[in-house]
Protein backbone atom coordinates (compact mmCIF):
# COMPACT_ATOMS: atom_id res chain seq x y z
CA UNK A 1 0.00 0.00 0.00
CA UNK A 2 1.01 3.38 -1.25
CA UNK A 3 1.85 5.62 2.50
CA UNK A 4 1.55 8.88 0.73
CA UNK A 5 -2.20 9.08 1.31
CA UNK A 6 -1.87 6.46 4.30
CA UNK A 7 -4.85 7.01 7.04
CA UNK A 8 -7.14 9.34 4.95
CA UNK A 9 -10.46 8.04 4.29
CA UNK A 10 -12.66 8.81 1.31
CA UNK A 11 -16.48 8.49 0.91
CA UNK A 12 -16.80 8.22 -2.43
CA UNK A 13 -20.26 8.97 -3.68
CA UNK A 14 -19.86 9.53 -7.63
CA UNK A 15 -20.30 7.48 -10.92
CA UNK A 16 -19.32 7.36 -14.28
CA UNK A 17 -15.85 8.52 -14.96
CA UNK A 18 -14.86 12.18 -13.35
CA UNK A 19 -15.88 11.51 -9.73
CA UNK A 20 -14.84 7.75 -9.79
CA UNK A 21 -10.95 8.49 -11.71
CA UNK A 22 -10.22 10.70 -8.43
CA UNK A 23 -11.05 7.70 -5.91
CA UNK A 24 -8.80 5.27 -7.71
CA UNK A 25 -6.43 7.85 -7.91
CA UNK A 26 -6.80 8.33 -3.92
CA UNK A 27 -6.47 4.89 -3.54
CA UNK A 28 -3.52 4.38 -5.49
CA UNK A 29 -1.86 6.75 -3.28
CA UNK A 30 -2.64 4.69 -0.11
CA UNK A 31 -6.24 6.34 1.04
CA UNK A 32 -9.21 3.97 2.11
CA UNK A 33 -11.63 4.89 -0.58
CA UNK A 34 -15.23 3.27 0.56
CA UNK A 35 -17.61 3.67 -3.16
CA UNK A 36 -21.24 4.32 -1.68
CA UNK A 37 -23.21 2.95 -4.48
CA UNK A 38 -27.16 2.78 -4.46
CA UNK A 39 -29.41 -0.78 -3.89
CA UNK A 40 -28.74 -1.21 -8.02
CA UNK A 41 -25.02 -0.43 -7.85
CA UNK A 42 -23.31 3.08 -9.57
CA UNK A 43 -24.16 3.99 -12.89
CA UNK A 44 -20.51 2.80 -14.74
CA UNK A 45 -21.56 -0.92 -13.18
CA UNK A 46 -24.57 -0.55 -16.27
CA UNK A 47 -22.29 0.08 -19.11
CA UNK A 48 -22.00 -3.11 -20.71
CA UNK A 49 -23.80 -6.37 -21.36
CA UNK A 50 -25.25 -7.69 -17.40
CA UNK A 51 -25.44 -11.10 -18.47
CA UNK A 52 -21.70 -10.63 -19.60
CA UNK A 53 -20.29 -8.89 -16.52
CA UNK A 54 -22.66 -8.80 -13.71
CA UNK A 55 -22.54 -5.27 -12.80
CA UNK A 56 -18.53 -5.69 -13.03
CA UNK A 57 -18.48 -3.95 -16.36
CA UNK A 58 -15.12 -2.40 -17.93
CA UNK A 59 -15.60 0.74 -16.95
CA UNK A 60 -16.52 -0.39 -13.14
CA UNK A 61 -13.65 -2.00 -12.52
CA UNK A 62 -11.14 0.81 -14.07
CA UNK A 63 -12.89 3.26 -11.95
CA UNK A 64 -12.81 1.62 -8.70
CA UNK A 65 -10.05 -0.17 -8.29
CA UNK A 66 -8.42 -0.67 -4.93
CA UNK A 67 -11.97 0.95 -3.09
CA UNK A 68 -14.23 -0.93 -0.46
CA UNK A 69 -18.02 -0.72 -2.10
CA UNK A 70 -20.82 0.22 0.52
CA UNK A 71 -23.87 -0.12 -0.93
CA UNK A 72 -26.56 1.49 1.25
CA UNK A 73 -29.96 3.41 0.13
CA UNK A 74 -29.94 7.03 0.81
CA UNK A 75 -33.86 7.10 0.67
CA UNK A 76 -33.80 5.61 3.86
CA UNK A 77 -33.38 7.63 6.89
CA UNK A 78 -31.38 4.65 8.51
CA UNK A 79 -28.97 5.00 5.52
CA UNK A 80 -28.71 8.30 5.69
CA UNK A 81 -27.88 7.70 9.47
CA UNK A 82 -24.39 5.41 8.22
CA UNK A 83 -23.09 7.55 5.66
CA UNK A 84 -23.40 10.33 8.74
CA UNK A 85 -21.88 8.37 11.40
CA UNK A 86 -19.18 7.37 8.32
CA UNK A 87 -18.67 11.33 8.03
CA UNK A 88 -17.63 12.11 11.58
CA UNK A 89 -14.64 9.79 10.93
CA UNK A 90 -14.15 10.58 7.42
CA UNK A 91 -11.66 13.52 5.66
CA UNK A 92 -12.62 13.21 2.55
CA UNK A 93 -16.44 13.46 0.79
CA UNK A 94 -16.53 13.35 -3.06
CA UNK A 95 -19.58 13.26 -4.91
CA UNK A 96 -20.66 14.43 -8.53
CA UNK A 97 -24.68 14.31 -8.71
CA UNK A 98 -26.87 16.07 -10.92
CA UNK A 99 -27.47 19.74 -9.08
CA UNK A 100 -29.88 19.66 -5.89
CA UNK A 101 -29.66 15.42 -5.70
CA UNK A 102 -27.17 15.93 -2.57
CA UNK A 103 -29.65 17.85 -1.11
CA UNK A 104 -32.44 15.91 -1.42
CA UNK A 105 -29.92 12.73 -0.25
CA UNK A 106 -28.68 14.18 3.05
CA UNK A 107 -25.43 14.22 2.19
CA UNK A 108 -24.44 17.96 0.73
CA UNK A 109 -21.84 20.24 1.81
CA UNK A 110 -23.78 22.19 4.52
CA UNK A 111 -25.25 18.85 6.23
CA UNK A 112 -21.89 17.00 6.18
CA UNK A 113 -19.53 19.59 7.22
CA UNK A 114 -21.78 20.74 10.21
CA UNK A 115 -21.18 16.96 11.30
CA UNK A 116 -17.69 17.18 10.70
CA UNK A 117 -15.95 21.24 10.26
CA UNK A 118 -12.54 19.27 8.96
CA UNK A 119 -14.16 17.79 6.21
CA UNK A 120 -12.89 17.97 2.46
CA UNK A 121 -15.86 18.01 0.94
CA UNK A 122 -15.82 17.73 -3.47
CA UNK A 123 -18.68 18.77 -5.60
CA UNK A 124 -17.94 17.92 -9.54
CA UNK A 125 -20.36 18.75 -12.04
CA UNK A 126 -21.04 19.21 -15.34
CA UNK A 127 -21.09 23.31 -15.17
CA UNK A 128 -20.69 24.65 -11.45
CA UNK A 129 -22.63 25.62 -9.19
CA UNK A 130 -23.06 29.21 -9.86
CA UNK A 131 -23.70 31.17 -12.73
CA UNK A 132 -26.85 30.52 -15.39
CA UNK A 133 -25.67 26.80 -16.36
CA UNK A 134 -25.36 25.51 -12.89
CA UNK A 135 -28.56 23.27 -13.13
CA UNK A 136 -27.56 21.68 -16.24
CA UNK A 137 -27.40 17.93 -16.40
CA UNK A 138 -24.21 17.07 -18.93
CA UNK A 139 -21.45 14.27 -20.10
CA UNK A 140 -18.12 14.34 -21.34
CA UNK A 141 -19.63 14.84 -24.80
CA UNK A 142 -21.69 17.90 -23.34
CA UNK A 143 -19.08 19.18 -21.76
CA UNK A 144 -16.68 18.99 -25.11
CA UNK A 145 -19.44 20.82 -26.91
CA UNK A 146 -19.69 24.11 -24.36
CA UNK A 147 -16.26 24.31 -23.78
CA UNK A 148 -15.47 24.74 -27.14
CA UNK A 149 -13.08 21.19 -27.41
CA UNK A 150 -15.80 20.23 -30.46
CA UNK A 151 -14.97 22.88 -32.25
CA UNK A 152 -11.35 21.68 -33.17
CA UNK A 153 -12.75 18.21 -34.64
CA UNK A 154 -15.28 17.51 -37.75
CA UNK A 155 -16.89 14.13 -39.28
CA UNK A 156 -16.72 13.13 -43.22
CA UNK A 157 -20.17 15.61 -43.45
CA UNK A 158 -18.32 18.22 -42.52
CA UNK A 159 -19.69 18.89 -38.64
CA UNK A 160 -18.21 19.01 -35.20
CA UNK A 161 -17.72 15.62 -34.26
CA UNK A 162 -16.38 14.11 -30.37
CA UNK A 163 -15.22 12.60 -28.36
CA UNK A 164 -14.78 9.62 -30.37
CA UNK A 165 -11.91 7.93 -28.25
CA UNK A 166 -11.39 8.70 -24.87
CA UNK A 167 -13.34 10.80 -22.83
CA UNK A 168 -10.42 12.85 -21.68
CA UNK A 169 -12.53 16.33 -20.81
CA UNK A 170 -13.92 13.14 -17.50
CA UNK A 171 -10.32 11.93 -17.23
CA UNK A 172 -8.50 15.40 -16.50
CA UNK A 173 -11.66 16.14 -14.45
CA UNK A 174 -10.71 13.51 -12.40
CA UNK A 175 -6.87 14.17 -12.34
CA UNK A 176 -7.98 17.83 -11.05
CA UNK A 177 -10.46 16.59 -8.53
CA UNK A 178 -7.31 14.48 -6.65
CA UNK A 179 -4.78 17.62 -7.16
CA UNK A 180 -7.81 19.93 -5.70
CA UNK A 181 -8.35 17.23 -2.70
CA UNK A 182 -5.07 17.22 -2.05
CA UNK A 183 -4.12 20.87 -1.91
CA UNK A 184 -7.56 21.28 0.29
CA UNK A 185 -6.02 18.47 3.13
CA UNK A 186 -2.84 20.33 2.83
CA UNK A 187 -4.28 23.46 3.78
CA UNK A 188 -6.45 21.53 6.32
CA UNK A 189 -3.24 20.45 8.22
CA UNK A 190 -1.83 23.89 8.21
CA UNK A 191 -5.14 25.64 9.65
CA UNK A 192 -7.30 22.96 10.75
CA UNK A 193 -10.26 24.19 8.40
CA UNK A 194 -12.18 21.77 5.89
CA UNK A 195 -13.71 23.09 2.68
CA UNK A 196 -16.11 23.04 -0.05
CA UNK A 197 -14.69 22.16 -3.55
CA UNK A 198 -16.19 22.49 -6.56
CA UNK A 199 -14.81 21.76 -10.45
CA UNK A 200 -17.15 21.29 -13.34
CA UNK A 201 -16.11 19.37 -16.47
CA UNK A 202 -16.97 22.72 -18.42
CA UNK A 203 -13.89 24.66 -16.67
CA UNK A 204 -11.76 21.06 -17.45
CA UNK A 205 -12.90 21.84 -20.74
CA UNK A 206 -11.28 25.26 -21.19
CA UNK A 207 -8.33 24.68 -18.94
CA UNK A 208 -7.31 22.03 -21.61
CA UNK A 209 -7.47 24.31 -24.26
CA UNK A 210 -4.82 26.56 -22.56
CA UNK A 211 -2.96 27.91 -25.49
CA UNK A 212 -5.99 27.97 -27.94
CA UNK A 213 -7.58 30.52 -25.29
CA UNK A 214 -5.16 33.27 -25.33
CA UNK A 215 -6.45 36.13 -26.56
CA UNK A 216 -3.90 39.68 -26.93
CA UNK A 217 -5.71 42.58 -26.96
CA UNK A 218 -3.66 44.30 -29.15
CA UNK A 219 -2.95 42.12 -31.81
CA UNK A 220 -6.15 39.59 -31.74
CA UNK A 221 -9.27 42.54 -31.44
CA UNK A 222 -9.78 42.30 -35.32
CA UNK A 223 -10.02 38.72 -36.24
CA UNK A 224 -12.49 38.15 -32.56
CA UNK A 225 -14.11 40.53 -34.03
CA UNK A 226 -14.28 38.78 -37.78
CA UNK A 227 -14.54 35.45 -36.08
CA UNK A 228 -18.02 36.75 -34.41
CA UNK A 229 -18.95 38.10 -37.60
CA UNK A 230 -18.39 34.86 -39.76
CA UNK A 231 -20.19 32.64 -37.41
CA UNK A 232 -23.14 34.77 -37.27
CA UNK A 233 -23.39 34.42 -40.90
CA UNK A 234 -22.27 31.27 -41.61
CA UNK A 235 -25.08 29.28 -41.60
CA UNK A 236 -27.23 31.87 -44.52
CA UNK A 237 -23.82 31.88 -46.32
CA UNK A 238 -23.58 27.56 -46.47
CA UNK A 239 -20.73 27.00 -44.45
CA UNK A 240 -19.93 24.16 -42.90
CA UNK A 241 -18.30 23.80 -39.82
CA UNK A 242 -15.24 22.72 -41.25
CA UNK A 243 -15.02 25.46 -43.69
CA UNK A 244 -15.64 28.21 -40.64
CA UNK A 245 -12.42 26.56 -39.09
CA UNK A 246 -10.36 26.48 -42.23
CA UNK A 247 -11.16 29.96 -42.85
CA UNK A 248 -9.96 30.83 -39.05
CA UNK A 249 -6.73 29.37 -39.46
CA UNK A 250 -6.34 31.24 -42.51
CA UNK A 251 -6.94 34.59 -40.67
CA UNK A 252 -4.87 33.53 -38.00
CA UNK A 253 -1.94 32.39 -40.60
CA UNK A 254 -2.16 35.75 -42.35
CA UNK A 255 -2.08 37.41 -39.04
CA UNK A 256 1.19 35.33 -38.10
CA UNK A 257 2.89 35.69 -40.74
CA UNK A 258 1.82 38.59 -43.20
CA UNK A 259 5.00 38.63 -45.28
CA UNK A 260 3.84 34.74 -46.53
CA UNK A 261 1.87 34.04 -49.66
CA UNK A 262 1.16 30.32 -48.81
CA UNK A 263 -1.85 28.75 -48.63
CA UNK A 264 -2.82 27.05 -45.42
CA UNK A 265 -2.50 23.39 -45.92
CA UNK A 266 -6.24 22.05 -45.52
CA UNK A 267 -6.68 17.95 -46.09
CA UNK A 268 -8.62 17.51 -49.17
CA UNK A 269 -11.64 16.09 -46.99
CA UNK A 270 -13.98 17.63 -44.24
CA UNK A 271 -13.10 15.37 -41.47
CA UNK A 272 -10.63 16.46 -39.09
CA UNK A 273 -10.57 13.59 -37.81
CA UNK A 274 -13.35 11.81 -37.74
CA UNK A 275 -15.95 10.45 -35.34
CA UNK A 276 -18.25 7.26 -36.73
CA UNK A 277 -20.93 6.86 -33.50
CA UNK A 278 -24.17 6.28 -34.35
CA UNK A 279 -25.30 5.51 -30.87
CA UNK A 280 -28.81 8.38 -31.59
CA UNK A 281 -28.35 9.02 -27.54
CA UNK A 282 -25.01 10.20 -27.64
CA UNK A 283 -23.99 11.98 -30.35
CA UNK A 284 -24.12 15.37 -31.76
CA UNK A 285 -26.54 16.35 -34.21
CA UNK A 286 -27.52 19.95 -36.40
CA UNK A 287 -29.77 22.18 -35.85
CA UNK A 288 -31.67 24.76 -37.92
CA UNK A 289 -28.55 27.16 -37.01
CA UNK A 290 -25.95 25.24 -35.21
CA UNK A 291 -24.93 21.89 -33.49
CA UNK A 292 -26.46 20.32 -30.04
CA UNK A 293 -24.27 17.49 -28.19
CA UNK A 294 -27.34 14.92 -26.58
CA UNK A 295 -26.30 12.56 -23.92
CA UNK A 296 -29.13 10.13 -22.54
CA UNK A 297 -26.81 7.41 -21.51
CA UNK A 298 -30.11 5.18 -19.27
CA UNK A 299 -33.54 3.78 -20.05
CA UNK A 300 -34.92 7.47 -18.03
CA UNK A 301 -32.79 9.97 -20.18
CA UNK A 302 -33.81 8.20 -23.59
CA UNK A 303 -37.59 7.81 -22.44
CA UNK A 304 -37.54 11.34 -21.77
CA UNK A 305 -35.77 12.57 -24.94
CA UNK A 306 -37.79 10.81 -27.32
CA UNK A 307 -41.33 12.45 -25.95
CA UNK A 308 -39.26 15.97 -25.83
CA UNK A 309 -39.35 15.13 -29.63
CA UNK A 310 -41.95 13.09 -30.29
CA UNK A 311 -39.68 10.41 -31.65
CA UNK A 312 -41.01 6.69 -30.86
CA UNK A 313 -38.56 4.08 -30.38
CA UNK A 314 -39.44 0.69 -29.07
CA UNK A 315 -35.69 -0.06 -28.32
CA UNK A 316 -35.43 2.73 -25.73
CA UNK A 317 -35.60 0.49 -22.84
CA UNK A 318 -32.77 -1.33 -24.40
CA UNK A 319 -28.97 -0.26 -22.27
CA UNK A 320 -26.52 0.33 -24.24
CA UNK A 321 -24.17 -3.09 -23.41
CA UNK A 322 -26.89 -5.18 -24.87
CA UNK A 323 -27.81 -3.47 -28.07
CA UNK A 324 -28.67 -6.79 -30.79
CA UNK A 325 -28.07 -6.21 -34.08
CA UNK A 326 -31.87 -5.76 -35.04
CA UNK A 327 -31.71 -2.84 -32.77
CA UNK A 328 -28.81 -1.54 -33.91
CA UNK A 329 -29.77 -0.97 -37.14
CA UNK A 330 -33.31 0.26 -36.17
CA UNK A 331 -31.50 2.61 -34.27
CA UNK A 332 -29.71 3.87 -36.64
CA UNK A 333 -33.95 5.10 -38.01
CA UNK A 334 -34.09 6.99 -34.94
CA UNK A 335 -30.93 8.78 -35.16
CA UNK A 336 -31.99 9.95 -38.62
CA UNK A 337 -35.15 10.71 -37.53
CA UNK A 338 -33.68 12.68 -34.18
CA UNK A 339 -31.83 14.72 -36.97
CA UNK A 340 -34.51 15.59 -39.22
CA UNK A 341 -36.40 16.85 -35.42
CA UNK A 342 -34.11 18.92 -34.57
CA UNK A 343 -33.36 20.50 -37.63
CA UNK A 344 -36.73 21.92 -38.06
CA UNK A 345 -35.66 24.31 -34.60
CA UNK A 346 -32.92 26.57 -33.32
CA UNK A 347 -30.01 25.71 -30.72
CA UNK A 348 -31.86 27.93 -28.26
CA UNK A 349 -35.26 26.62 -29.00
CA UNK A 350 -34.12 22.62 -28.08
CA UNK A 351 -32.04 23.84 -25.51
CA UNK A 352 -35.11 25.09 -23.49
CA UNK A 353 -36.80 21.74 -24.65
CA UNK A 354 -34.80 19.47 -23.35
CA UNK A 355 -33.40 20.93 -20.18
CA UNK A 356 -37.31 21.49 -19.25
CA UNK A 357 -37.18 17.64 -19.87
CA UNK A 358 -34.32 17.00 -17.95
CA UNK A 359 -32.20 16.12 -20.71
CA UNK A 360 -28.60 16.29 -21.02
CA UNK A 361 -27.26 18.85 -23.77
CA UNK A 362 -25.33 21.38 -24.90
CA UNK A 363 -24.96 23.44 -27.95
CA UNK A 364 -21.18 23.04 -29.72
CA UNK A 365 -19.64 26.46 -29.14
CA UNK A 366 -16.15 28.29 -30.55
CA UNK A 367 -13.29 29.50 -28.82
CA UNK A 368 -14.59 32.90 -30.27
CA UNK A 369 -17.96 32.38 -27.79
CA UNK A 370 -15.87 31.68 -24.50
CA UNK A 371 -14.36 34.88 -24.21
CA UNK A 372 -18.84 36.28 -23.67
CA UNK A 373 -20.05 33.33 -22.13
CA UNK A 374 -21.93 33.93 -19.27
CA UNK A 375 -20.90 30.61 -17.35
CA UNK A 376 -17.20 31.25 -18.03
CA UNK A 377 -17.92 34.65 -16.75
CA UNK A 378 -19.70 33.43 -13.95
CA UNK A 379 -16.78 31.22 -13.20
CA UNK A 380 -14.07 33.29 -13.48
CA UNK A 381 -12.73 31.15 -16.51
CA UNK A 382 -11.28 34.04 -18.48
CA UNK A 383 -8.97 36.15 -17.33
CA UNK A 384 -7.37 39.24 -18.28
CA UNK A 385 -3.47 38.93 -17.36
CA UNK A 386 -0.75 41.68 -18.62
CA UNK A 387 2.36 40.74 -20.37
CA UNK A 388 5.09 43.49 -20.24
CA UNK A 389 6.30 43.20 -23.99
CA UNK A 390 3.00 42.81 -25.62
CA UNK A 391 0.55 44.23 -22.73
CA UNK A 392 -3.15 42.93 -22.02
CA UNK A 393 -4.17 39.51 -22.81
CA UNK A 394 -6.58 36.75 -22.14
CA UNK A 395 -6.20 33.46 -20.94
CA UNK A 396 -8.39 30.41 -19.71
CA UNK A 397 -8.12 30.55 -15.55
CA UNK A 398 -7.66 28.45 -12.89
CA UNK A 399 -10.63 25.52 -13.21
CA UNK A 400 -10.61 24.72 -9.72
CA UNK A 401 -13.23 26.34 -6.78
CA UNK A 402 -12.16 26.72 -3.22
CA UNK A 403 -14.83 27.93 -0.93
CA UNK A 404 -11.43 29.00 1.77
CA UNK A 405 -8.85 29.70 -0.41
CA UNK A 406 -9.85 30.97 -3.97
CA UNK A 407 -7.59 31.44 -6.85
CA UNK A 408 -7.75 34.83 -8.23
CA UNK A 409 -5.99 35.98 -11.26
CA UNK A 410 -2.17 37.28 -10.98
CA UNK A 411 0.60 38.37 -13.05
CA UNK A 412 0.53 36.76 -16.36
CA UNK A 413 3.48 34.81 -18.35
CA UNK A 414 7.23 36.63 -17.86
CA UNK A 415 8.62 37.95 -20.69
CA UNK A 416 11.87 36.29 -20.98
CA UNK A 417 14.46 37.04 -18.03
CA UNK A 418 12.14 39.64 -16.65
CA UNK A 419 12.71 38.69 -12.68
CA UNK A 420 16.19 37.92 -13.91
CA UNK A 421 17.44 40.54 -11.22
CA UNK A 422 15.02 40.11 -8.89
CA UNK A 423 15.50 36.51 -8.39
CA UNK A 424 19.50 36.91 -8.11
CA UNK A 425 19.16 39.71 -5.35
CA UNK A 426 17.18 37.52 -3.44
CA UNK A 427 19.65 34.61 -4.04
CA UNK A 428 22.40 37.28 -2.42
CA UNK A 429 24.37 38.64 -5.93
CA UNK A 430 25.10 42.16 -5.38
CA UNK A 431 24.11 44.88 -8.32
CA UNK A 432 28.11 44.69 -9.79
CA UNK A 433 27.69 41.34 -9.79
CA UNK A 434 24.51 41.03 -11.94
CA UNK A 435 26.19 43.25 -14.14
CA UNK A 436 28.84 41.14 -14.58
CA UNK A 437 26.75 37.94 -15.04
CA UNK A 438 24.39 40.28 -17.66
CA UNK A 439 27.86 41.57 -19.56
CA UNK A 440 29.36 37.96 -19.86
CA UNK A 441 25.72 36.50 -21.23
CA UNK A 442 25.29 34.00 -18.19
CA UNK A 443 22.09 35.75 -17.24
CA UNK A 444 19.77 37.92 -19.32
Amino acid sequence: MNPLLEGVTVLDFSEYIAGPLCGLLLADMGARVIKIEPPDGAEERRMGSVERYRGNTRMSLAMNRGKHSLCVDLHQAEGRAIVHRLVAQADVVLQNFVPGAAEKLGVDHDTLSRINPRLVFLSSTAFGEVGPYRKRKGFDIIAHAASGVMSNYADELGAPRGPGGPAYIDIGTGMLNALAIVSALYHRDRTGEGQKIETSLFATGMALQAIGLVQIDRLDAEQHAQEQAILRSARADGKKHTHVVDQFNEMRLRKELPRSARPIEVPDCLHRPTDRQTYPYYRVYETGDGYLSIAALNRKLREKLCAALDIVDPDAHVEAGDIPDEVYFRQKQVMQAIEARLKQQGNAHWLQVLEAAGVPCGQVNYRSDLYTDPQAQALDLVWTLENRDLGPYKAAGHPIRFQKTPVRAGAGAPSLGEHSAAVLREAGYGEDEITRLREAGTVR
